[in-house]
């Protein structure tokens, strides 16, 4: 196997994952060492099961709530859609990103208008300004409302075909495959089929590299490559911890790296499969959560409202327990509200929905913005400040509509509507 320089190495680390967002962001891990456009690679693509997205998960207990949180995700990212498109209709048809006069108002809207419109202001990107450039910052904020609207169409167009077996026509400079996973056991190893580690398969390298990046370790891939390849060496800098607590090591020398919740690695250099991995020391965390809000009646599908409709006398109940809830009225911030939200299972989905070329598409994925200090979104002041402008911008302009966190915060506070959430990220009982 031809070796990789430094400079090909490099470009290698900075394509290929992303994160369900900690704190601050890891680096990514790369992928490695076929030679050839990755366009080249996919043409493989077409010997392989006809299904867009797979699901390798092989823990049992964990892979029925996972299964489960793909099918919330598709029903709560289709609300979305249909808040977005009832914010969308506030505007006025010209496309100048003003609004009806008779919709210009808080007092002139329905709640759920003002709900999808005010809260996508607040959690993804402003949508009105007064400064003198004004007009043109409301008109490219209708243009990203939009955008956002035909993300979510095609989220909700990806979880179907995956509910149902089904696949997309795949065309040359299309979209790979997605493979979900619950443990990099399930595709990686730090020996190839014959036993031998990276070292001893390539007299005169060693298992890792040092680079700018910070030092990456060669594990062995076993799925997602072309068709004449049973396995290649990929470069990682880290991998999903087993457990919470201090940081600890796998396949070797490899630091499990905690607050990684899950994470999506990108097909590269004769690679033709993202995965999507889930950390199992968040497992019984996510089932945990989830299961105590079933219990308390508080779970996102309790708090769910129809459009146009009031929320029913058990939802009242439901909304009194969760504003009583320590996890969202205590005294330490108000970044609670948005932890609550960001707890479940499906929220995670949805992010790293977002971050995958086979659920969006490869021009359309998402990203972790970055606030000053390398802080993102899951910060809420990191949020207010993104969907301002204010940090994280491009040449000016607010990139909250490319931010994976938002837009997930966004889907479940819309579908969590038996409160409304726009008012300091927090739950609020509805006030029109």
């Amino acid at each position: 196997m031809k070796l990789l320089s430094l400079s090909v190495w490099l470009g290698l680390l900075l394509a290929g994952v992303s994160y369900a967002a900690p704190a601050s962001p890891a680096l990514g891990n790369g992928n490695d060492t076929v030679f050839g456009p990755v366009n080249d690679a996919l043409v493989a693509r077409a010997v392989l099961e006809k299904r867009e997205v797979f699901f390798s998960c092989s823990d049992q207990r964990f892979s029925v709530h996972l299964t489960q949180a793909i099918h919330d995700a598709r029903e709560i990212i289709s609300n979305a859609v249909d808040h977005l498109e009832l914010a969308i209709s506030l505007y006025n048809e010209d496309g100048s990103g003003r609004l009806k006069e008779s919709k210009d108002e808080k007092s002139k809207r329905t709640f759920d208008e003002h709900n999808a419109f005010i809260t996508y202001s607040q959690f993804i990107s402003q949508l009105r300004w007064t400064d003198p450039k004004a007009a043109a910052k409301d008109k490219a904020g209708l243009q990203k409302i939009k955008g956002t609207r035909d993300l979510a169409k095609s989220l909700v167009k990806q979880y179907d075909n995956y509910i149902a077996g089904q696949s997309v026509p795949w065309l040359r400079d299309g979209i790979p495959y997605v493979r979900i996973y619950c443990n990099e056991e399930e595709y990686l190893s730090a020996q190839d089929s014959q036993g031998r580690t990276y070292a001893e398969a390539h007299p005169g390298e060693q298992n890792w590299l040092n680079t700018q990046l910070g030092t990456m370790y060669q594990l062995l891939e076993t799925e997602g490559f072309e068709m004449n390849r049973k396995e290649v060496w990929v470069p990682r800098k880290d991998v999903c911890p087993l457990r919470r607590g201090p940081t600890h090591y796998r396949f070797g020398l490899v630091p499990a790296r905690q607050g990684i919740k899950a994470y999506v690695s990108h097909p590269r250099m004769g690679l033709v499969e993202e995965t999507m991995t889930f950390c199992p020391a968040e497992f019984e965390r996510w089932i945990a959560f989830n299961d105590d809000r079933i219990a308390q009646g508080i779970h996102y599908r309790d708090l769910h409202v129809k459009i146009g409709e009031d929320p029913s006398e058990r939802q009242i109940q439901a909304i009194d327990t969760l504003l009583a809830s320590p996890e969202v009225n205590a005294e330490i911030g108000f970044s609670r509200g948005m932890m609550w939200l960001g707890n479940f299972l499906t929220a995670t989905m949805i992010h790293e929905s977002t971050h995958s070329q086979a659920f969006v598409g490869g021009q359309n994925t998402l990203i972790d913005v970055q606030c000053d200090g390398g802080i993102v979104s899951t910060d809420v002041q990191c949020m207010r400040k993104i969907a301002s402008g204010e940090e994280g911008a491009k040449d000016g302009d607010p990139q909250g509509h490319r931010d994976a966190e938002m837009f997930s915060a966004y889907a479940m506070a819309m579908y969590t509507n038996a409160v409304f959430w726009y008012r300091y990220k927090m739950p609020r009982e509805r006030d029109i």
